[in-house]
C-alpha cells in the first residue's frame, strides 16, 4: 500500500464528528492566543480616557507597579492577636501566590522574612526609596535563586493581567506619503509625551477633583507620584514629538501618530525584565539601534534630526535589572551602574543622556559582600538596601518545604508532631544558643522545663512563628512588651546564617523516610532521637546541634503525649461530679451525724467522715486523714458563708467558689483515673487488640474507657486508630508515667 492510500485510509476512518472536534480545538486556540498574546494598539485619547477613569491603575512607575504586584496578592497579612496593645505588627502573610503556586520548584517564606519583604515593598512606592539597589544576600542553599525566579515569573503573569497592566508609547507616523512605526525603547509611559510645563495644568482639567486630591495626596506625603511630574520622555519620543510638531505645526495632528500599547514583560526576550549572570560577557556594542527605522527616520525628518540610538539600559527602563551573583562579569556591571542609581541618566554614545528608571535588584553571597565595599564603590553604598534571605527559622515553614518534595503524603508515616519535632531540631542548628532579650525577659526559663529546653529555642522558634505560647505563666506574658518582641524579632534576623542548610535538610529527611517510615510503625520520636544521635555523624551533630537539645526535644513531646492520653482516657459524668461538689458544699455547714437534704440537688444524705475525705481529696489531688479532712472543710466552709453574704446562694454554680472547686476536682480526677490503666497489666494487651474480636474478651470496664480513650484521641489531637494505638503503647513502653508523676 502506498503512502497516499495508507493516509486516504487513515482519514476515510475519522467521523465528521472527529474532525469537527480538530476544528474546534483550534478555534478555541486561536481566540485564546489572539486575545491574549496580541498587543491591543489605542489612540492616545483612548488611553487618556482610561486614565481619567483610573488614574492611580495608570499612572504608575515600575515600583508602583511591583509593590501593587505583592500587595494584590499579598493582602494585609493576618494578626492572631488583634487586641495584643504590644502588637509590633509581626503578622502572617500568605505569599503563596506570589512564590509557591503554579511553580514547578516553589520558595517557601518563613514569617521573619515574610515581614522583612512587605515591610520594603510596602516602602517601594516612596519616591526617596527608588535611587537604589535591592540586594538580597544570603547564604549558599538558602534558596536566593528560587526565590528571584518566582517573583519575576508572579510580576510577568500579574503584567499580564488587567490589574496589572501598564503602558508605553507606540509611534505610528503617516507623512508626506511615508510611514514609520516606532516602539519607545524606554518603555516610557504616554503621559510623559505631555511637556513637563504644561503637565499639572492638563492634569487638572482631565482628572476629577476627587482624583486629583487622592493623586496629590500621595505626591505630597511619600512622593509615590513625584516622577508624574518630574520625569520627561526618553530622548526619542522627545525628539520625535519636537520634530513633528515643527513639521505640522498642529499638537492635534501630532497626538493622530500617537499611539499607546501594554507593556509587555518578558524576561526570556529582555524585554522590561534582564538578569544577568556572572558569566554572560558584556555586549560589545557601546549602544543599539535599527537600521530600517533609522533610515525612514531620516527619509520623513531629514539625516541625523531623530536618532534612534539607546543602551542596553532602555530595555529596563520602567522594568527589572537583576544581577545574580556579585562575581566575575556582574562585579563589573555592578561598577558601572553607579551613576546610573546615583542621578538616573546614562550616556549613550558619549553624546546622549538617557534617563534610566529601574528597579535594581542584586543576588549576593555573604562572603562576596567584600567585593562592593572597597574604595572605589565607597559611594555606592548609600544606595544599597540589604535585604537577608536566610535559612527557615519556624517551624511550619520548614515542615512546608518537606511536603512539597516529598508530598503531602508524609504526613501518614508519622505520628501527630513527629514531623514537626524532626524540623526543630534542624532549626535549632541555624539559631544563636545565646538570647539576651530571652534571658532578660524570663531570667529563669529552667522554670518551663517540660515544655522548653534551658536554652529557650524552642520558645523562640515559636515566638519566629508568632505564636505566644500558651504554657507560659500571666506574668510572663504580659512581661512580652513591645519592646522585648522587637528585640526578639531583630535576633531573629541575624540568625539562620549557619548550620544546616535547605539541601541539607531535604536530604536528612529523605534518609530519615527510607529508613524509618513505611515500616511495621509510624515514625516517632524514639526513631528522630535514634536518627541525630546515632545515623548522623558525631562531627555534623555535635558542630550544628545545641548540647541538650535532641533530649528537651523528646522530653517536650513526652510529656504532650502522655498529657493528650491523660485527656483522652479521662471519662467522667460532669452532672455527677457537680452533684458531689453541691453536696459537699451544703455537708460542710453541718456537723457529723447530721442527715440532711441538699437544697440544690434535692438528694437526702448523711454527712459523714468519708463523704468529706473523699471529695475533698479530689480538691487537693491526695488522700487526706481526718484531720485534715475536717481542717479543709472548716476553710471552705468560712468562704461558703462569703457567697452567703454576697446574696449569690443560688446561683452557686456561677461563683468562683464552685468553679475553682470544679476545675480542681476533674485536673485530680484524670490523674487518679489515668495512673492504675497505664499500670495495668493488661493495658499494652487491650490497646493492641482494639478493633480485633480479642478486644471483646478484655473486662467491661477496661473497655469503656480504652474505646473512649481512642476516640478522643482521634477527634481531639488528629491521630488515626493506628496512630492513636501505639502512642498508647510508646507511653507505656517510655514508661511515661513514671517519668513525669
Amino acid at each position: 500500500m502506498g503512502k497516499h492510500e495508507t493516509l486516504k485510509s487513515f482519514y476515510s476512518e475519522d467521523t465528521a464528528e472527529q474532525r469537527n472536534k480538530t476544528k474546534l480545538a483550534l478555534e478555541s486556540l486561536k481566540s485564546s492566543v489572539e486575545g491574549k498574546e496580541k498587543r491591543l494598539i489605542l489612540d492616545f485619547e483612548d488611553y487618556l480616557e482610561i486614565a481619567r477613569k483610573e488614574p492611580r491603575r495608570v499612572f504608575r512607575n515600575i515600583f508602583q507597579l511591583f509593590s501593587d504586584m505583592v500587595t494584590s496578592y499579598v493582602g494585609e497579612g493576618e494578626d492572631e492577636y488583634p487586641n495584643d496593645p504590644e502588637s509590633i505588627g509581626f503578622v502572617k502573610y500568605n505569599c503563596s501566590k506570589i512564590f509557591e503556586q503554579r511553580s514547578d520548584n516553589p520558595f517557601f517564606a518563613d514569617r521573619l522574612f515574610a515581614n522583612r519583604f512587605i515591610g520594603q515593598m510596602r516602602l517601594l512606592k516612596q519616591g526617596s526609596q527608588q535611587n537604589r539597589i535591592y540586594i538580597y544576600e544570603g547564604p549558599q542553599g538558602c534558596g536566593k535563586s528560587t526565590f528571584l525566579n518566582n517573583l519575576l515569573r508572579t510580576f510577568e503573569e500579574y503584567t499580564d493581567t488587567e490589574e496589572g497592566r501598564t503602558f508605553e508609547i507606540f509611534w505610528d507616523i503617516k507623512l508626506d506619503g511615508k510611514e514609520v512605526k516606532v516602539s519607545c525603547p524606554s518603555h516610557d509611559n504616554p503621559i510623559l509625551l505631555i511637556p513637563k510645563s504644561y503637565r499639572i495644568s492638563f492634569l487638572d482639567n482631565l482628572l476629577s477633583p476627587e482624583k486629583l486630591t487622592e493623586l496629590d495626596y500621595q505626591l505630597t506625603h511619600e512622593k509615590e507620584y513625584e516622577w508624574l511630574f518630574k520625569n520627561e520622555a526618553c530622548t526619542i519620543c522627545k525628539s520625535l514629538f519636537r520634530a513633528l510638531i515643527d513639521k505640522v505645526g498642529s499638537l492635534d495632528a501630532v497626538l493622530k501618530m500617537v499611539k499607546v500599547r501594554y507593556y509587555k514583560f518578558d524576561r526570556r526576550l529582555g524585554e522590561g525584565i534582564s538578569v544577568f549572570n556572572p558569566g554572560d560577557k558584556p555586549m560589545k556594542e557601546a549602544y543599539l539601534t535599527d537600521k530600517q527605522i533609522q533610515e525612514k527616520l531620516d527619509e520623513t525628518f531629514g539625516a541625523n534630526l531623530v536618532k534612534y540610538v539607546f543602551s542596553r539600559y532602555a530595555k529596563t527602563n520602567n522594568g527589572i535589572y537583576v544581577l545574580t551573583d556579585i562575581k566575575s562579569h556582574n562585579k563589573d556591571r555592578l561598577l558601572e551602574l553607579h551613576n546610573v542609581i546615583s542621578e538616573g541618566v546614562h550616556k549613550v554614545n558619549g553624546i546622549i543622556e538617557e534617563s534610566i528608571s529601574s528597579l535594581f535588584i542584586a543576588l549576593m553571597n555573604p562572603e562576596d559582600k567584600k567585593s562592593i565595599e572597597d574604595e572605589k564603590v565607597g559611594s555606592l553604598q548609600g544606595r544599597i538596601r540589604y535585604t537577608k534571605i536566610s535559612y527557615v527559622l519556624d517551624v511550619p515553614t520548614e515542615v512546608k518545604i518537606y511536603h512539597s518534595i516529598f508530598g503531602d503524603q508524609i504526613n501518614s508515616y508519622f505520628l501527630p508532631g513527629v514531623l514537626e519535632n524532626f524540623a526543630r531540631i534542624i532549626i535549632s542548628s541555624r539559631m544563636n544558643s545565646e538570647s539576651k532579650p530571652l534571658q532578660e525577659w524570663i531570667p529563669d526559663v529552667k522554670k518551663y522545663k517540660k515544655y522548653c529546653d534551658e536554652s529557650g529555642l524552642l520558645l523562640r522558634m515559636e515566638i519566629y512563628s508568632g505564636v505566644i505560647p500558651a504554657w507560659l505563666s500571666e506574668e510572663d506574658k504580659k512581661g512580652l512588651t513591645a519592646k522585648f518582641r522587637r528585640r526578639l524579632i531583630a535576633q531573629g534576623e541575624q540568625e539562620g546564617e549557619g548550620g544546616f542548610s535547605v539541601r541539607d535538610s531535604i536530604r536528612f529527611f529523605g534518609e530519615f523516610v527510607n529508613r524509618y517510615c513505611g515500616k511495621t510503625s509510624l515514625a516517632n520520636m524514639r526513631n528522630v532521637s535514634d536518627y541525630f544521635k546515632k545515623v548522623l555523624s558525631r562531627e555534623q551533630r555535635n558542630q550544628n546541634i545545641p548540647p541538650k537539645f535532641i533530649d528537651s526535644v523528646v522530653d517536650w513531646y513526652n510529656y504532650t503525649v502522655l498529657s493528650q492520653i491523660k485527656e483522652s482516657l479521662y471519662l467522667y459524668d460532669k452532672k455527677q461530679i457537680s452533684e458531689n461538689i453541691l453536696n459537699y458544699l451544703y455537708a460542710i455547714n453541718y456537723d457529723v451525724g447530721n442527715k440532711v437534704r441538699c437544697n440544690w440537688t434535692q438528694q437526702d444524705f448523711e454527712v459523714t467522715l468519708e463523704l468529706l475525705k473523699t471529695t475533698g481529696s479530689y480538691f487537693v489531688g491526695k488522700e487526706l486523714d481526718d484531720r485534715n479532712t475536717l481542717n479543709l472543710a472548716r476553710s471552705l466552709q468560712l468562704k461558703y458563708v462569703e457567697v452567703i453574704a454576697q446574696g449569690k446562694e443560688s446561683k452557686i454554680v456561677e461563683t468562683e467558689l464552685y468553679c475553682n472547686l470544679f476545675d480542681s476536682y476533674i485536673r485530680h480526677l484524670k490523674e487518679r483515673t489515668f495512673e492504675p490503666f497505664l499500670k495495668n497489666n493488661n493495658f499494652k494487651d487491650i490497646v493492641s487488640s482494639f478493633g480485633t474480636k480479642e478486644f471483646e474478651t478484655f473486662d467491661t470496664r477496661l473497655k469503656l474507657h480504652v474505646s473512649h480513650m481512642i476516640k478522643n484521641l482521634i477527634e481531639k489531637f488528629n491521630y488515626t486508630e493506628r496512630g492513636a494505638k501505639e502512642i498508647c503503647l510508646y507511653a507505656v513502653d517510655q514508661s511515661l508515667v513514671e517519668k513525669f508523676s
